[in-house]
């Protein structure tokens, strides 16, 4: 797990086609209620939600998102957006909250945690769930500054604002690179470390068509544990 055991909530969905009724899952979801309360008590999570049976199961998390606020809700990628009826645009187009998508490798021991920063607004939700993480796993982080070549002045603006933040967190090593080629450059890093966690896209709505080709390509060709999250705060 990411999140260590405490404020953690479970929340139960049973699928069911708009064909058929939903009280025809009242077994199954009787099911998914027992292994939350047993995932509860085993690994002392403090607390579930109820079991949702639903025709609509992401509309259904949006709801309870919304009626307990979380800080972050966290997806695997992909079988949870196979679950849920939905895309990583229809989730990050309009996230509910702050995500963290997450693929399958992530390991039990993390030791080492690697940071690629963009710039952007999702670089410093990056770098918090980076240290978050770190809090009950002690592990080494290193972030790394990929600066593009030719650099705008929008840019350089955002890397200045996070060189700052860096500057104050001592326990973060730090690697600056020049590059047209970020996610070749950041494939080839991600072989010395057990984990990466970088930031979606930074783009508008309308120009959102995957969870970003950088980050997608390393979600899904990485042997390592991967991390991409996005804010709730609006791109401007």
């Amino acid at each position: 797990g990411i999140a260590g055991e405490d404020g953690v909530m479970l929340m139960g969905l049973v699928y069911i086609p708009e064909s058929k009724s939903l009280s025809s899952a009242a077994v199954h979801a009787q099911e998914v209620r027992q292994i939350l309360k047993k995932l509860a008590t085993v690994k002392h999570i403090h607390r579930w939600t109820e079991v949702y049976v639903t025709h609509r199961p992401w509309n259904e998390i949006a709801k309870v998102v919304e009626k307990e606020k979380p800080d972050l809700l966290i997806l695997e990628y992909p079988c949870h957006f196979e679950t849920l009826k939905t895309t990583p645009v229809e989730v990050l187009t309009h996230p509910p909250c702050d995500i963290a998508i997450v693929n399958p490798h992530i390991p039990d021991n993390l030791k080492s945690v690697l940071i690629p920063i963009r710039g952007g607004p999702y670089a410093e939700l990056s770098l918090r769930t980076a240290l978050s993480i770190n809090r009950f796993r002690q592990m080494d982080i290193t972030s790394l500054h990929v600066l593009p070549i030719k650099l705008t002045t929008k840019q350089d603006a955002a890397f200045r604002g996070i060189e700052r933040v860096l500057k104050n967190l001592l326990e973060v090593k730090k690697q600056q690179i020049v590059t047209d080629n970020p996610a070749e450059l950041i494939f080839d890093a991600s072989r010395q470390f057990d984990l990466i966690v970088m930031g979606a896209s930074a783009r508008s709505a309308e120009e959102i068509t995957s969870i970003s080709p950088v980050a997608e390509r390393i979600m899904e060709e990485s042997l390592c544990g991967v991390i991409v999250v996005k804010t709730k705060k609006p791109f401007v």
